[in-house]
């Protein structure tokens, strides 16, 4: 039998911890009372056991589990109400959160409840293009408000054996790949306010943290990389399979030091400050020395990075920039690089994008 890995999700994804001045910029641009829709995950989780087959070891089934954050201001005594419906439309079971409130300007993360214990009574072995709806509702003002409604695939494949006991073993899983076509570019106001710092996130398919390197050019010119002078790290993880990573997809962040907004205090020669360096920029990440991944941008005379309007029409505001990058998957496996038409943002597709 393969070795199934546990399901590891850490949400700490695109900088939600601001200082003061970046704050004000997020809170100009940030949604109200809105699911973000950078931090919305769905998946599988796994049940050891399944309720009509009580009978039978190691028969798996399935939960689906969200995960997201929330901006504020969002009244006291406010609560979720998560509803999930089946292939065919019917209603498959709902969940309500804690009671909670969110502040103007704040945000807070949710994640609704699956396989509270083995063998509950709601998990699943079905497949198929489930539902979901997160519906803020609040007794106090006896108001009902749908926030988010969307759709997921879920698909299953045999990890077990022919023997009796692990014939039942499949594991089941929501397709992520939606996610490889898009960079998100932002400035990183935190470290250093003075000459916020240009950072990129992107996702990627396997377990390929440790193996990536990132590169930044002007007007064709080298001026920055992840290894002198720069970082990259994981941010958010979601495993849904075994041993070889096949169902595993990775955000990593890319942090490039020498390559600012703007640079007030002017002491670092070495800084390339974007309001002095207007022109056209590209990204290259690499993974195993193989190229990966390239995102072009072009840098205004104002030092912003020029937009293209993806991210303010359809509600990613707060997050940065939404840019296509060209996805080179000969070392992610066979990835379904049109997903995103269809599953972006799980049925909320980008308008322009």
């Amino acid at each position: 039998m393969k070795k199934i890995l546990i399901v590891i999700s850490i949400l700490l994804s695109l900088n939600l911890v601001l200082s003061a001045q970046e704050k004000d910029a997020f809170l100009q641009t940030m949604p109200e009372s809105s699911v973000l829709k950078t931090t919305l995950t769905v998946r599988c989780v796994r049940d050891l056991n399944y309720w009509k087959q009580p009978a039978l070891k190691n028969f798996w089934s399935w939960m689906p589990k969200l995960q997201f954050a929330v901006s504020g201001p969002i009244a006291d005594a406010s609560y979720f109400t998560y509803e999930f419906f089946t292939p065919d439309g019917k209603p498959w079971f709902t969940a309500d959160s804690e009671p909670f409130a969110i502040g103007q300007g704040e945000y807070k993360l949710f994640e609704s409840e699956a396989v509270p214990r083995w063998t509950d009574k709601r998990s699943s072995i079905q497949t198929g293009i489930f539902s979901f709806k997160i519906t803020l509702k609040n007794s106090l003002q006896t108001t009902s408000k749908v926030l988010y409604q969307g759709k997921f695939t879920v698909k299953k494949e045999f990890a077990g054996t022919p023997l009796p006991d692990f014939k039942n073993q499949y594991l089941f899983y929501v397709g992520q790949d939606w996610t490889l076509p898009m960079a998100y570019l932002n400035f990183d106001f935190r470290q250093d306010s003075n000459a916020p710092i240009f950072q990129t996130s992107m996702w990627f398919r396997g377990d390929v943290n440790s193996k990536l390197k990132g590169y930044l050019f002007y007007n064709g010119k080298q001026i920055a990389n992840t290894e002198n002078g720069g970082v990259g790290q994981t941010n958010y993880v979601l495993i849904e399979g075994d041993s070889d990573s096949k169902y595993r997809w990775e955000l990593n962040r890319f942090t490039f030091y020498n390559a600012r907004y703007y640079d007030q205090k002017g002491d670092n020669k070495n800084l390339h400050a974007f309001n002095r360096n207007p022109g056209n920029y590209e990204i290259k990440i690499l993974l195993d020395g193989e190229l990966v991944r390239t995102v072009f941008f072009t840098v205004g005379a104002d030092g912003k990075i020029v937009d293209n309007g993806v991210a303010k029409n359809n509600g990613l505001n707060g997050f940065g920039i939404v840019v296509p990058a060209k996805v080179i998957p000969t070392k992610e496996g066979a990835v379904n690089l049109s997903a995103y038409k269809t599953e972006a943002f799980y049925g909320n597709i980008l308008a322009g994008f």
